[in-house]
């Protein structure tokens, strides 16, 4: 009996953890631009005008990035193995660049693209580091979520300046 608890519990919450995380990854409601179907999600923005798909597009795009080089992610960062997570990360970045409101906002998802295009060209994990730490800087400030606290400081929008961010694309 001791031995089937042993076992059968820690199975069961595997199996249930797996299935709340599969939903949770699945859910078209929250990503709209990639399954096309569903209402975009309501997502209360900093500015009047802002658009919902761009802060979520600018959401999952960071959440991407975290994936890649995130928590130390740069040192074993792949090229190969993630080719097809770049297309995927491209539309959201457009997304968010066609529903941006305001210009800056617009430049430094562009300066993101630049340097995501930058490095997967020469396969250069600093320019993934570049174009996460300017989405990182867009995320919190859109979602006015703090994050980790911490703003990189490569945009315009968010800290007046994207000198740090140009300084990689150029």
């Amino acid at each position: 009996m001791k031995k089937l608890l042993y076992i059968g519990v820690p199975l069961f919450l595997i199996i249930t953890g797996s299935i709340v995380f599969y939903l949770g990854i699945n859910n078209s409601e929250r990503n709209p631009a990639v399954k096309g179907t569903g209402a975009p999600p309501q997502v209360e923005a900093v500015g009047e005008a802002t658009s919902p798909m761009a802060v979520d597009a600018v959401k999952d795009a960071h959440e991407i990035l975290n994936g890649f080089v995130g928590w130390g992610g740069s040192k074993n960062f792949s090229f190969s193995s993630n080719a097809n997570k770049f297309e995927t990360l491209y539309k959201y970045i457009d997304l968010a660049i066609l529903h941006a409101p305001e210009k800056s906002l617009e430049t430094d998802l562009e300066n993101a693209l630049n340097a995501l295009k930058k490095a997967q060209q020469h396969k250069d994990v600093q320019g993934l580091l570049v174009a996460h730490r300017i989405l990182h800087d867009l995320d919190g400030y859109l979602n006015k979520d703090p994050l980790d606290g911490k703003v990189w400081g490569y945009t315009e929008t968010v800290s007046g300046n994207a000198r740090k961010a140009l300084k990689y694309i150029q």
